[in-house]
């Protein structure tokens, strides 16, 4: 169908009903063959270029305009569509225009990855355009790129075969500058020094593109570096310098530095942070090299490290060790994590092997972007590059390192413009920095007197030298295999047999020298299966070899050379890069590069060396991990995944003749290869196998084969045949995008034909490029990190990949965009794919892998609610429908999605029926085997794969049932630990301060998954909850008043002359009674209750003393009183009428479902107590006339339970009726045991006196008790007063066969409840959550509350959290997020290792008087009180506040972690008051560095007494060092800011102002000190 018609345009309306919300309006009668959800593709006759895709989604009758076609405004303008104007309106094919990879961008938002898969499945089958807004279940996305078929194109439809990738411009970004040696080296050119280079150059244009692309991320940017010294032992070394000295494999001493420049920082300019970085750097090597110099002190000679010496692997964990905690702390507008290391080398680093594995699989598991940015040139190596530490190296000969290229890292190659200019004029440009000059005079005493020795004597030492003929070994290294071959148990050298020369004398008369260049091409190794069981996804780990053993040359994953007898037993095993363990055969087949002077031809196995300037000749078996990220890239059109950003130019132009010569210099190495397909069992012709070898005898081309093209459906698993017509076209295709396409055509199809197709297959099957994240693009040293420099002339491609030439002025501002760098990851980091493509094979599962199988069936169960259904409105409240099983199925997939595992994409399920006996095999299921066999097989059929490193799972849904099939690895992985030693300085911190961190990767097979099911299948209603293993997401949230006027004052204070900031005043009775007011309204929006103005009356404030009520109050309380003169002596069947008076009575609740009618709320009661009733004059006496109507059974909990007692604050009763009322104290029959799990109640403390009233306090008396904030344990348990058991079974009770959770989880001072995530229904799945609370509220201190879900969508939590923070300013307070842990130590195991509180000293000594210690005339308790009692009035004058209240009963004067910590009013600053004590003699203690069990308190104390060390960093500190830990709320994001709130300056205000009062600056300290006395009672 194809018509002419007439373009009009329109724009959107946001009504949905109306027809003008639609992308497109066609008349149907004009098209007629179109219907809704066909494709149709417009475009003007003349610009047949710009095409225009768009889905019909409605054929309203409304749109009557015949010969027209209407599109909506935004996109007519995107594709250069003109109204008036005459378009073609085509029906395609929604297959032939489909997308390959499609670029979703998010912004302000929290995405996890089972998010990602629902909105994918919810635009399948769509038609998507450039910038398309997308939005599912409140989810909002924007079409960024799209790609098809190679090309980038602006339109096209979403398969079920497309991939997509989602990118976010708020996320989580750690730039680490490494501060290393060649930093203040000039560049290439001589005109900048490497580290202008990086903040001139690289980090201005990184900023400027976040602002191009209005990219607001969460950035922390680390300057790093090691310090060596010249020292031989640590006795060298000063006392105060030994806690953090290290000693490396060479026995050299080292310390790694980390300077925070700015923390978890979001600007929108980032100008002054370039002016402090700046700074920072021109002093950062002076500072560091001197850090330790101290008069009286001699320390070793400084000098920092190379880049490749640095501390690179170690900078990687630090931010892995932040964010592998991703779902602590949650933010709701940030998505995506990314650490960038900017160096100034080559991408080369000296790594630990152990160290390297540990960040290789945290980094591949944690799914986290890392990109390295080099400053330095592009080497003629691959990069980046590691060299493993050689332990062994002073006790044997090494032939060559070992090296390893890490796929797991994206990099780039920084250009400067003085480079792209240099490139642009042709001038050479060397990739190669040459070795600085070395003068005699630097050498050493001891390097000048071994040049002194004889030339005969040194002749002579290396005529000494055991000699190995490397020529003969390598001679029988890459013989050919050969049937009688012995087995890899006994292999011998054959040049044993003859007599060898032992020496370098002895070789030189036999042997002549052979001339090795680094350029030589090495024969591409041919790989011999071994005759072991294995597979190419496990290797089994050696116990008797320690994983970092240096005589074990590891690569890391490269095939082995390995002799084997030939045989038809096929074996699909291969060493992997997963993992480093050795098995019983590795290594060059047998390569002597680390044999010792004794034992020469006894060397041990090693895996075959890395080439690191020919890495396309070492390929690699495929694996999981390889495949983790693969499906982010683009593919060429040769259907390779490519870093677009990695560009590889040939010409096409070469000749067919000096292709041909080139490839038949090495036809040995296609035999090789061919020998290596012969031994496939699925080979059925050698013959052909040895005439195709011939004809195409180079190697490299054929390793250009990307792994993804061997088979059809790219699909990675050891046994897929393939027809002999599929491999053809694949090796058509892969030769039409190679230099040898004209090679290619002269020759015929049926010489590939006759290879096989599974033969060809099977010989490069599940193999990948050793170097780059895709594993199917090649390196070659013309491969560069950028093309938009490059020159037109002298190159040709047909790849859409290849950006435009850059066209702009290269002075011009906007030059930033020419530069050769990744800038999209850097600018929009990409999240882990949700989809992969690897498999393990059949024999493989069979034998390294252990089966695990359950069965879910959600009728068994909840079959508790299928036989008892609730009838009523109020029953469905409390039970909620369980998940069907079609919702459980795909939420057991959003699950493992979320917690890192990928779907496996075209794993076709088995033909075969599903085993019932692997389930019945079950112990937790062998009750319902008869069931399984009885059951019809009825409903859904449905079966995934899912993987996540080397764990595979298969979820299968036959009918009702569903079954989980697990594979872990036969041999697990041992965990691997590393401690790690650093100093670090955070922001407004003087010093480094010493810490530790332990890097570890985590075991992924341990996760109780099997728990985590049985948690969704009960919508964690059951016996299931959430646990800290299952990683549960989490947000805290502090509820704190507003509207202080000292805050304004400080805001408001002139920037010349900083106002004093401990100005802030005790609340009046008043103000807290309107905060105990406002707080009962707040809950009520927690609770979903919805109260007009009239049926919430106007409540009096405070008692009748204290109050002071207008006179039309005065006149209506008189007629009130003249009416009915109430008394606590009456009936209380009279008070109860007054209560119900709709007049004057108390203000009841509306009904709402789930609660009784006539429902009130305690706190209002008691307040109507004390405003109409005589005796009654404060809240106590209001508790006991509302506890004698409980009694007497005129009143109960809303729950029904007798045996709750009356609690004041927001709990709800309701008044009985008198058919209601239960005849015996005995729970009733209509006791909801549910109720707990739906309503947030809260006992609220009540506010006794004015702090006017009291003008002195006591040492019997706690800061707590001062302030009104205790709860005694004995007379005020929330527990025990609600009628639960408190005893050791806990106090949770059970309803019929199911626990009460929340009940069992709830503390003295901590309550659960459940969570209405999704009450307006915009999700297309159930979704709940759980808050933990504070089970008291004072006036006086903060209300936390904290979110914790498995099965919530981000946004739509995001807006539930905004409704709350709306209408707790409108009650009078703030909602502000805060960390889980404000003062987590850097060394806690969850915690940041960059991040630490800041310890503010309070001079104590000033306080002295007449010589006298302050608190010489009091004894140990009395001045430990009164300390406690100093600062906790400090605190209070700053306007912080308790983060709870104080709930001990036995230790009244013992404070807890919690109870010790305080936050501002603002909820931007945090305080931690450390209980020290205060001795006449200082205590000397001995600060340990090593890692032991201690409490929180005395790692703080630890802490805090290295940060009083300062430089000096003595081990021998006194203890009675006094002050403060102060710590910063980093999760108050600019959103979440307001004037009552304040901003950074603000808070730098507040800090600056603290420390001067703490140092008793102008004698404030003092004087304070001085009013203290005077209220301070002895």
């Amino acid at each position: 169908m194809e018509k002419t018609l007439n373009l009009r345009v329109h724009k959107r309306s946001f009504n949905e009903n109306s027809n003008l919300n639609e992308e497109i309006l066609i008349n149907q009668k004009d098209v007629p063959d179109v219907i809704i959800g066909d494709v149709v593709e417009i475009y003007h006759i003349e610009d047949e270029e710009s095409r225009l895709l768009l889905q019909v989604t409605s054929l309203s009758d409304e749109f009557q305009q015949k010969g027209t076609v209407s599109i909506e405004q935004s996109i007519a303008n995107t594709f250069q569509l003109r109204a008036y104007k005459d378009v073609i309106v085509k029906k395609v094919d929604p297959k032939g225009v489909a997308l390959d990879l499609v670029e979703m961008l998010f912004k302000d938002q929290y995405f996890s990855r089972s998010d990602f898969w629902r909105m994918r499945n919810g635009i399948i089958g769509t038609c998507v355009y450039l910038n398309k807004k997308i939005e599912h279940a409140e989810m909002r996305q924007q079409v960024m790129e799209m790609w098809s078929k190679g090309e980038r194109v602006m339109c096209g439809t979403i398969t079920e075969e497309t991939r997509i990738v989602y990118r976010s411009s708020t996320a989580v970004v750690q730039i680490f500058i490494q501060m290393s040696s060649e930093m203040w080296d000039f560049d290439i050119l001589g005109e900048d020094l490497y580290f202008e280079k990086a903040l001139n150059g690289f980090l201005t244009d990184l900023f400027a593109k976040w602002k191009e692309q209005n990219c607001q991320h969460d950035v922390t940017i680390v300057l790093f570096s090691r310090t060596f010294y010249k020292a031989q032992s640590l006795d060298e070394f000063p006392e105060y310098m030994r806690d953090c000295i290290v000693c490396d494999y060479k026995g050299r001493y080292y310390q790694d530095f980390y300077r925070i420049v700015v923390q978890n920082e979001r600007y929108d300019d980032w100008t002054s942070t370039m002016i402090l970085l700046r700074k920072l750097c021109n002093s950062y090597k002076d500072k560091i090299l001197n850090y330790h110099k101290q008069k009286g002190h001699k320390a070793p000679a400084a000098y920092n490290s190379t880049a490749a010496q640095g501390n690179f692997l170690e900078t990687l964990n630090m931010s892995l060790n932040l964010f592998e905690g991703y779902y602590i702390d949650r933010n709701f507008d940030r998505t995506g994590k990314v650490a960038v290391v900017i160096t100034p080398g080559a991408g080369v680093f000296e790594v630990d092997r152990e160290l390297a594995n540990i960040t290789k699989q945290r980094t591949i598991d944690c799914g986290i972007g890392s990109d390295l940015v080099c400053m330095g040139e592009q080497p003629l190596h691959a990069a980046p590059l590691f060299k493993f530490h050689n332990k062994l190296a002073k006790t044997s000969l090494e032939v060559g390192d070992d090296y390893n290229i890490p796929h797991w890292m994206n990099h780039s190659f920084y250009i400067s413009k003085s480079q792209i200019k240099a490139r642009l004029q042709g001038s050479f440009i060397p990739r190669i920095k040459p070795p600085p000059e070395f003068n005699e005079t630097q050498r050493r005493p001891s390097e000048r007197k071994l040049l002194a020795h004889s030339p005969n004597k040194q002749i002579q030492d290396e005529n000494n030298i055991p000699f190995v003929d490397y020529d003969e070994y390598d001679a029988q290294i890459w013989k050919l295999p050969t049937p009688n071959s012995t087995r890899f148990g006994s292999l011998k050298f054959s040049y044993q047999t003859r007599r060898q020369p032992q020496t370098m004398a002895e070789a030189k008369q036999i042997k002549k020298p052979r001339k090795r260049n680094v350029s030589d091409d090495y024969p591409s190794m041919a790989v011999e299966k071994g005759e072991r069981r294995g597979s190419p996804a496990i290797n089994i780990p050696t116990l008797s070899r320690s994983s970092s053993s240096e005589d074990i040359s590891s690569s890391v994953g490269c095939y082995p050379i390995i002799k084997k007898p030939s045989s038809k037993e096929s074996s699909e095993s291969a060493e992997t890069d997963d993992s480093f363990f050795m098995r019983r055969i590795v290594g060059s087949a047998e390569s002597p590069v680390g044999y010792s002077r004794k034992h020469i031809h006894q060397a041990k196995s090693r895996r075959a060396l890395i080439n690191p300037f020919a890495p396309s000749r070492m390929q690699f078996k495929m694996t999981s991990n390889r495949r983790r990220w693969v499906h982010a890239f683009p593919t060429d059109p040769q259907g390779a995944a490519v870093q677009t950003h990695h560009f590889h130019m040939y010409n096409k132009r070469e000749s067919s003749a000096t292709l041909e010569k080139k490839l038949s210099r090495d036809s040995l190495k296609m035999s090789q290869l061919s020998m290596d397909m012969k031994t496939q069992s699925s080979f059925s012709n050698f013959d052909s196998t040895e005439k195709f070898s011939e004809k195409f005898s180079e190697p490299s081309s054929l390793n250009r084969i990307p792994s993804g093209l061997v088979s059809e459906d790219k699909f990675y698993v050891g046994s897929v045949d393939s027809s002999p017509t599929s491999s053809v076209q694949n090796l058509e295709r892969l030769f039409q995008g190679s230099s040898l396409t004209s090679t290619l055509q002269h020759n015929s199809a049926s010489d590939l034909g006759s290879l096989g197709g599974r033969g060809m297959k099977k010989a490069r099957e599940n193999r990948s490029y050793l170097w780059g994240p895709t594993g199917e693009q090649e390196w070659s040293p013309d491969m560069t990190t950028g093309q938009d420099w490059f020159p037109a002339h002298g190159c040709q491609t047909d790849s859409c990949l290849v950006k435009p030439i850059l066209t702009a002025d290269i002075h011009s501002q906007n030059f930033c965009a020419g530069i050769s760098v990744d800038w999209k990851s850097l600018t929009m980091p990409a999240s882990l794919p949700i989809t992969t493509d690897y498999f393990p094979d059949k024999r493989s599962l069979e034998n390294d892998y252990t089966v695990s199988q359950y069965t879910l069936i959600p009728e068994d169960v909840n079959s508790e609610y299928y036989s008892s259904p609730p009838v009523t409105e109020d029953d469905k409240f409390y039970r909620r429908q369980p998940l069907s099983v079609t919702e459980l199925f795909r939420e057991l997939i959003s699950q493992r999605l979320a917690q890192g595992f990928q779907i496996i994409t075209k794993k076709k399920p088995p033909k075969q029926p599903l085993d019932t006996m692997s389930v019945r095999a079950s112990p937790q299921f062998q009750h319902t085997s008869s069931l399984i066999r009885a059951r019809p097989r009825s409903g859904p059929q449905e079966e995934i794969y899912l993987s996540i490193g080397l764990i595979f799972h298969k979820l299968t849904l036959s009918g009702q049932t569903i079954q989980v099939t697990q594979y872990r690895p036969r041999h697990e992985q041992r965990q691997l630990k590393y401690l790690y030693h650093y100093r670090f300085q955070v922001p407004d911190s003087p010093s480094y301060d010493v810490s530790t961190s332990q890097f570890k990767n985590e075991k992924l097979e341990n996760y109780n998954w099997n728990y985590l099911d049985q948690y969704i299948c009960t919508r964690g209603e059951g016996d299931y909850g959430l646990l800290d293993p299952l990683k549960y997401w989490r947000s805290r949230f502090f509820l704190l008043p507003c509207n202080n006027p000292a805050t304004r004052k400080i805001i408001e204070g002139n920037d010349s002359i900083w106002p004093r900031c401990d100005i802030y005043q005790t609340r009046s009775k008043q103000e807290l009674q309107q905060l105990i007011s406002g707080f009962v309204r707040f809950l009520e929006t927690l609770n979903k209750m919805r109260r007009t103005a009239q049926t919430r009356r106007q409540k009096h404030s405070g008692d009748n003393v204290s109050s002071t009520p207008t006179s039309d109050q005065q006149m209506s309380q008189a007629s009130q009183k003249e009416a009915v003169l109430l008394s606590v002596t009456m009936a209380s069947s009279k008070l109860i009428e007054a209560m119900k008076d709709p007049q004057t009575g108390l203000s009841m609740l509306p009904r709402q479902t789930g609660l009784p009618e006539s429902c009130f709320i305690a706190e209002e009661a008691v307040d109507w107590c004390i405003q109409n009733i005589q005796e009654v004059k404060d809240v106590t006496s209001g508790i006991g006339l509302m506890q004698r109507l409980q009694d007497e059974h005129y009143i109960c909990h809303s729950s029904g339970n007798p045996q709750h007692k009356f609690i004041h604050g927001f709990y709800l009763y309701n008044i009985v009726s008198p058919k209601d009322k239960p005849k015996s104290d005995m729970y009733g029959p209509s006791y909801n045991y549910l109720f707990q799990n739906e309503w947030c109640e809260v006992s609220i403390l009540p506010v006794v006196r004015e702090r006017a009233e009291v003008p002195l306090f006591t040492m019997n008396e706690s800061p707590c008790q001062v302030s009104e904030l205790w709860v005694n344990q004995l007379t005020n348990d929330w527990r025990v007063l609600s009628g639960i058991d408190t005893g050791a079974q806990g106090w949770g009770q059970q309803s019929g066969s199911r626990v009460n959770l929340c009940a069992m989880k709830a503390t003295l001072t901590h309550k659960y409840v459940q969570v209405d995530v999704d009450g307006n229904n915009k999700s297309d799945r159930p979704e709940w959550a759980s808050a933990r609370y504070h089970a008291y509220y004072s006036p006086n201190a903060a209300f936390e509350l904290q979110l914790q879900w498995m099965v919530a969508t981000g946004p739509i939590l995001q807006d539930l959290v905004t409704t709350w923070g709306r209408k707790a300013q409108a009650c009078g307070f703030h909602l502000l997020p805060v960390p889980g842990d404000p003062f987590a130590l850097p060394s806690a195991p969850d915690s940041d290792p960059l991040r630490g509180p800041i310890f503010v000293p309070l001079d104590i000594a000033s306080l002295s008087q007449g010589g006298k210690p302050v608190f010489h005339d009091l004894d140990q308790v009395a001045k430990s009180k009164k300390l406690l009692h100093f600062q906790d009035e400090i605190i209070k004058r700053y306007g912080f506040m308790p983060i709870n209240v104080c709930v001990s009963e036995t230790h009244r004067h013992y404070m807890s972690d919690e109870q010790q910590q305080y936050v501002h009013c603002t909820g931007g600053m945090f305080i931690l008051m450390e209980s020290s004590q205060v001795t006449s003699s200082p205590k000397v203690i001995k600060i340990s560095s090593r890692v032991s069990k201690k409490s929180a308190g005395e790692l703080r104390k630890d802490y805090i007494a290295r940060q009083n060390s300062n430089t000096s960093n003595t081990e021998v500190v006194t203890q009675n060092k006094v002050g403060f830990l102060w710590s910063w709320n980093f999760m108050s994001s600019k959103r979440w800011r307001s004037p009552n709130t304040g901003d950074e300056i603000f808070q730098d205000r507040m800090l600056a102002d603290f420390r001067q009062f703490c140092a008793n600056e102008n004698n404030r300290l003092k004087e304070f000190w001085n009013d203290f006395n005077l209220m301070f009672a002895l």
